[in-house]
């Protein structure tokens, strides 16, 4: 199950502000009969990118996941998820 598209772009491109404090690339990708999702690219090495959905989890509660699908975060948890991200994505030394 997805939110709203409104309310899941705007979740998302909280994460994106984060994501790009962090050095990284993050656009949300939005349109009509289309899930609103995040695409990440780590800058420094760009082979290294993911997208990213919100979707209810078996608690219940909206998160940031994954395309594949794992749980990243509670949307509520800007910092947690923006965490989980970087580590998914980063380079060797960061």
């Amino acid at each position: 199950m997805t939110a709203d598209p409104e309310k899941a772009a705007s979740w998302l491109q909280e994460l994106a502000v984060e994501l790009k404090n962090r050095r990284f690339s993050a656009l949300v990708r939005t349109g009509e009969n289309r899930t609103p999702c995040l695409q990440v690219v780590n800058l420094a090495a760009p082979v290294l990118a993911e997208s990213v959905i919100t979707a209810i989890d078996g608690d219940g509660e909206w998160c940031f996941f994954f395309s594949w699908p794992q749980r990243i975060a509670p949307v509520g948890d800007l910092i947690a998820a923006a965490d989980r991200v970087e580590r998914v994505l980063a380079e060797i030394g960061r």
